[in-house]
C-alpha cells in the first residue's frame, strides 16, 4: 500500500518507530483498523488507531510529536467511489469516540467525515517550499526585504571570519555519530531555553534524556530515507534541518530544524535554509521542501506556501 508520493511519516519503517514509542511511553493500546471486501482477503483500507488503555476512545497511531501526518492507507488504484464508500462504512462501523488529529485536508477520511458526530473541528497550517530549477528564478520570488536579510547574513560572516561548511547526510550517506550527537545537543538547547534562559541542570538531563528515547531522535539517526543537512563553522553546528524523503525522492518533509542560540547575529536558519535551497536545485531531483507543521515567519519568507492538516473530535455513536 506504500506509494511513491505517500507522505513518509505514513510509510512502515516510520511507523515502526512510532509503533515503539507508543509501547514504552503511552497508555494505549495499538488496534489496525481493516477493510476487506466480501469473498476475498484483499485489503482495501487500513486506519492504525491507538485504544486507550480505559477504553475511552480512539485516537490515530502518527498523533504525537514529531510525526506531522496521520491518515489512511489504499490499496493502489482503487476507484474514488470505492474509496468514499468505504471510508462511510468504517464511520458506521467504529461506534466509539474517535479524537482524528493530523489528518491531510485532502484525505477523504477529513472530507467524508460524518458532520452529526463532530464536536471539534479546526485547521492548522503547514508549509511547503517548491524548489525551482535554479536560484535566480527562486530569489525573484522573495521580497527585497527578506533578499536583503540573506545578503546580510552573508555579509556578517565574512566581515568577522566567521568560515562556513555546508554538508548533507543521506541514508546512502549516514551522519556521522560524532556530529549526530552534536546535533542532538543543539536540539536539547533550544528545546531546554524555550521558555527558560537559564534552566536548571536537572531539566536539561531530563530533556537530553527524553529526546534520545523518541521516536523521532532513532527513526532520523536510522531510517533509510532520511535528509539531514548542518551548517557548521569550526566543528560546532550552528544549525541543521532533518528530514524524511518520499519514496520517489523529490519530496523532503522536515520535522526538526534547530539554530544555536550563540550564533543568532548571523542568522544561521536564513544561512542553512539557503544553502539547502541550492544544494537540492542542483542535485535536480527534490520538487518540494516540506517545512511541515506550523507557519512560522521564516517559511513564508522563503517563499513557503500554506496546506492545511485537520484535526476533529467524532463523539460515540
Amino acid at each position: 500500500m506504500e506509494t511513491p508520493d505517500m507522505s513518509p511519516f505514513l510509510l512502515y519503517d516510520y511507523m515502526r518507530y512510532v509503533k515503539s514509542a507508543v509501547t514504552w511511553s503511552k497508555p494505549f493500546f495499538t488496534r489496525i483498523a481493516c477493510v476487506l471486501p466480501r469473498n476475498s482477503d484483499d485489503i482495501l483500507m487500513i486506519c492504525p488507531l491507538k485504544l486507550r488503555i480505559d477504553f475511552k476512545y480512539y485516537t490515530m497511531l502518527g498523533d504525537m510529536q514529531g510525526c506531522d501526518i496521520a491518515d489512511v492507507l489504499w490499496q493502489a488504484e482503487l476507484p474514488d467511489e470505492e474509496r468514499v464508500a468505504i471510508i462511510h462504512f468504517f464511520y458506521n462501523s467504529i461506534k466509539k469516540k474517535m479524537y482524528l488529529n493530523r489528518v491531510p485536508a485532502h484525505s477523504l477520511l477529513a472530507q467524508c467525515v460524518p458532520t452529526q458526530r463532530v464536536s471539534f473541528s479546526r485547521e492548522m497550517p503547514y508549509i511547503a517550499i517548491d524548489i525551482l530549477p535554479d536560484y535566480d528564478a527562486f530569489s525573484h520570488t522573495l521580497s527585497s526585504s527578506v533578499r536583503q536579510n540573506i545578503r546580510t547574513a552573508y555579509n556578517r560572516l565574512n566581515r568577522d571570519n566567521v568560515h562556513i561548511q555546508f554538508q548533507c547526510f543521506t541514508g546512502a550517506n549516514p551522519v556521522p555519530a560524532s556530529l549526530w550527537r552534536q546535533i542532538q545537543s543543539v536540539y536539547v538547547k533550544r528545546l531546554t531555553t524555550q521558555y527558560s534562559e537559564h534552566p536548571s541542570s536537572l531539566q536539561a538531563l531530563k530533556t537530553r534524556v527524553t529526546v534520545g528515547l523518541k521516536h523521532d531522535s532513532k527513526s532520523l539517526s536510522n531510517a533509510g530515507n532520511v535528509f539531514i543537512s548542518v551548517l557548521k563553522t569550526g566543528n560546532r553546528v550552528m544549525s541543521f534541518m532533518a528530514g524524511f524523503k518520499t519514496l520517489a525522492g523529490d519530496r523532503i518533509v522536515v520535522p526538526r530544524l534547530a539554530i544555536d542560540a550563540a550564533y543568532r547575529f548571523y542568522s544561521p536558519g536564513y544561512v542553512l535554509m539557503n544553502e539547502t535551497i541550492q544544494y537540492l536545485q542542483q542535485e535536480g531531483i527534490v520538487k518540494v521542501l516540506d517545512m511541515s507543521r506550523g507557519d512560522e515567519k521564516y517559511k513564508k519568507d522563503l517563499g513557503g506556501k500554506s496546506y492545511f492538516i485537520k484535526d476533529f473530535v467524532i463523539e460515540q455513536a
